[in-house]
């Protein structure tokens, strides 16, 4: 079923950066308490600096340290608030990728093949590994043909096809064109192209992989008078002089036949 799991990743590695992203996220989140804090400490040391300046009890440069003190508080606040955004996205990777250690099914289907085994070590560099091959619909299923570039014209989508496979070649199964794709593949000068046949296949009898023999059916007529090839072919003698020769000549040769006497036989 969709979102089952099928295998698992062990997820020990993982766990230990989850609880390490969480202590990060704990730190900062203190740390943005104590700036606050001190702000407000800062905040009050600077007024009462500036109310004791007004009254001329303390120098400007008192004051002036003063609102130092508070704006850089007030920067380390923004620095450490900035700090924790960081942290949370570091604990949202790392509970990503420890939801990635279950390996779940995209689709409701069928597991036609399995790549890898218990306790192998799964890597993913440049390609994503292939786990599991699952069929989402056995009972749909399509075939992917090559047409040369001399018959691709006259194949449009929607026409029928017919096709035969090995596993049973007394029965013959039938489809409809869904795609006449555009991309050419050449392969020892020969250009063809892919075109792809939808197919019904509610009794489960075809299986992936299968080499089908398939025909497309480009146009059809019913109703119409059918005339057998050999009659096309057919051409009489004509009738003329060589006809009577040849019919003469096969009288006078019976005639001979007929007035042969019939001689002894020959001696040994």
């Amino acid at each position: 079923k969709k979102g089952q799991r099928v295998a698992r990743i062990d997820p020990r590695l993982f766990l230990v950066k989850v609880k390490q992203a969480e202590a990060n996220l704990t730190t900062a989140r203190a740390q943005i308490e104590k700036d606050r804090a001190d702000l407000d400490y800062k905040r009050d040391v600077q007024k009462r600096m500036r109310e004791l300046f007004e009254r001329n009890l303390i120098a400007k440069q008192e004051v002036e340290a003063a609102e130092r003190d508070h704006a850089q508080a007030l920067a380390q606040l923004q620095l450490d608030e900035a700090r924790l955004e960081q942290t949370s996205a570091a604990l949202e990777e790392a509970r990503v990728n420890l939801d990635y250690t279950d390996i779940v099914s995209p689709v409701d289907g069928v597991v036609v093949s399995r790549s890898v085994n218990v306790g192998q070590t799964v890597a993913a560099s440049f390609q994503t590994p292939v786990l599991f091959l699952i069929a989402e619909d056995l009972t749909k299923m399509q075939i992917n043909t090559n047409v040369s570039e001399s018959d691709i014209g006259v194949v449009r989508e929607q026409q029928k096809a017919l096709f035969t496979v090995d596993a049973y070649p007394d029965r013959q199964f039938s489809g409809t064109v869904s795609q006449v794709r555009n991309a050419p593949h050449t392969v020892q000068n020969v250009v063809t192209y892919d075109v792809v046949v939808n197919v019904d296949n509610s009794d489960l009898a075809l299986k992936p992989g299968m080499t089908a023999s398939l025909s497309l059916i480009t146009a059809q007529r019913e109703q119409v008078l059918t005339v057998p090839l050999a009659a096309l072919r057919f051409r009489p003698k004509p009738a003329g002089k060589d006809g009577a020769k040849d019919e003469t000549a096969r009288r006078s040769a019976s005639q001979d036949v007929a007035k042969e006497p019939k001689g002894e036989e020959p001696r040994q």
